[in-house]
């Protein structure tokens, strides 16, 4: 227990050093001067600042270049599926791709995914044990315990999806250790607990959080409120595939925030004040950690980064003309780019001061979620209508439920995840509680240089690395628990 232990410490320090630096205007709250022992929730304002910090841990701690916080596994979770590419020989997700990391675990990869989420758990376990006794008011520890338990759940939601198969598949299948109080050195090491635990315990977080978030007003998008868990909520229900649940709190989640228009859509994802971004991350310049950053993996456009999230042209061919996705894509035809012979796809572009906020939840996703739980309940009409919500703002023809049967309008909504998400996190998730395989195939797409066709790069990893086909349900899908854990938890 001892890695669980000195958690507080690291994220005490993170509240310390982090926020004397961010401006009001992104992080309203900061320590004065260092917080020790029982300072640190003696009031409401010094659990404000530790929750700043732990929200900025969680987006911002990095062991390494290739490990930048939460989008770390963000990243993962795309290249892992079939619309990304991990660029060859470019450094970054060139061992996620092939499915060696972090199904390794031996890895450092392995070992922080699993690290730094226990830590941010840790963290919310600390603040909830000791929130009562806070000086403050009682809205400012309602607002503070709602807020930690929507992290906390958000971050076993996580956990469950990433280290067992989906909960249709088998509900008693062992899954992630749970621990809801503070550690010490001497706390018992907790076994795996079920998946069906792991998510009674998230929804039991979430749902305590909506009820103490009601009427909480947050100046900055980077804190949970209501809307946050509504749509963690959504999430939820709908890997457990609780359709009518999953239906109601998508659609309570993106209340007030109305999908963006599609000239919005061209402006690089990179600012919360975009109107459907429900949770987002924001940041200044020096709070983004250079090589070790979001922007610095996805965003193509610049000359320097490391560039190394492709789009497989495929995933291309899924857009129809008139899209205004569809523009965002462009072939590099210049011999001399690094990236000759790829497709770009310019979703994603950081600022020019190298401060782009990173998203964590739109309403866009939440009108699929919508779309996709009411066909699934034989709500044609319903799904058609959430759906064309978002093909409306994306310039494209609405449909009409009598053109489909029930399977090739869920299917049609699968597809539009995967237009409209990529890039963020959800194509491995999707994959994992489909049951289905990634589709990747060599690319026959070709351009003409003068008189030759040159073929366009696309997947160049097409089986597990030991040599076998993608299947559906695969272990080498699931991230590892790391050797160290196993080495010194003696119960998992």
């Amino acid at each position: 227990m001892k890695t669980r232990y000195f958690t507080l410490k690291l994220i005490l320090l993170a509240a310390v050093f982090f926020l004397p630096a961010c401006k009001d205007d992104f992080f309203e709250t900061a320590p004065a001067g260092d917080l020790t022992g029982t300072e640190t929730y003696a009031s409401t304002k010094n659990i404000d600042a530790l929750m700043n910090g732990t929200l900025r841990y969680l987006m911002e701690s990095s062991t390494s270049q290739d490990n930048p916080g939460l989008s770390a596994i963000t990243l993962t979770q795309e290249v892992m599926g079939d619309d990304a590419i991990a660029r060859d020989g470019v450094y970054g997700f060139r061992d996620s791709y092939p499915y060696r990391d972090p199904y390794d675990n031996t890895t450092r990869r392995a070992l922080f995914f699993w690290s730094f989420q226990y830590k941010v758990i840790d963290n919310c376990n600390n603040i909830l044990a000791n929130i009562d006794a806070a000086n403050g008011t009682e809205d400012e520890r309602r607002f503070l315990k709602g807020q930690a338990l929507a992290l906390r759940g958000f971050v076993y939601l996580n956990l469950v999806r990433q280290y067992q198969f989906t909960y249709a598949k088998d509900k008693t299948a062992k899954a992630v250790p749970i621990y809801t109080a503070p550690t010490s050195p001497s706390t018992v090491s907790k076994p795996r607990a079920t998946v069906e635990e792991v998510y009674t315990q998230v929804l039991s977080d979430l749902t305590e959080a909506e009820t103490l978030l009601n009427g909480f007003t947050r100046k900055v998008k980077n804190r949970m409120d209501v809307n946050v868990v509504r749509g963690l909520l959504a999430r939820t229900y709908l890997t457990q595939e609780n359709w009518a649940q999953a239906a109601v709190k998508a659609a309570e989640a993106r209340s007030g925030y109305a999908i963006m228009e599609a000239s919005l859509y061209a402006q690089g994802f990179n600012d919360v004040s975009n109107p459907e971004w429900i949770w987002g991350h924001p940041q200044q310049a020096d709070q983004n950690l250079g090589g070790a950053s979001y922007f610095a993996y996805i965003d193509v456009t610049p000359t320097t980064g490391y560039r190394s999230i492709m789009p497989d042209p495929y995933f291309k061919a899924l857009f129809a003309d008139g899209d205004v996705r569809k523009t965002l894509f462009e072939t590099v035809t210049n011999p001399t780019d690094p990236r000759y012979r790829w497709i770009l796809y310019k979703k994603f572009r950081n600022k020019t001061d190298l401060a782009g906020h990173i998203v964590l939840m739109r309403s866009s996703e939440m009108a699929l979620i919508e779309a996709e739980s009411k066909a699934r309940l034989n709500d044609l009409p319903g799904a058609v209508t959430a759906l064309n919500e978002l093909r409306s703002k994306r310039n494209l023809q609405p449909l009409t439920a009598a053109a489909f049967s029930q399977s090739q309008l869920v299917e049609e909504i699968l597809t539009e995840r995967r237009r409209e998400l990529w890039g963020e996190g959800f194509r491995l998730l999707d994959i994992l509680r489909l049951q289905q395989a990634p589709l990747r195939r060599t690319a026959t797409e070709t351009f003409q240089a003068g008189t030759t066709a040159v073929g366009i790069k696309g997947h160049y990893v097409l089986k597990f690395p030991n040599g076998s086909d993608l299947v559906p349900n695969s272990p080498y899908y699931l991230f590892s628990i790391p050797v160290n854990e196993i080495n010194t938890n003696p119960n998992l």
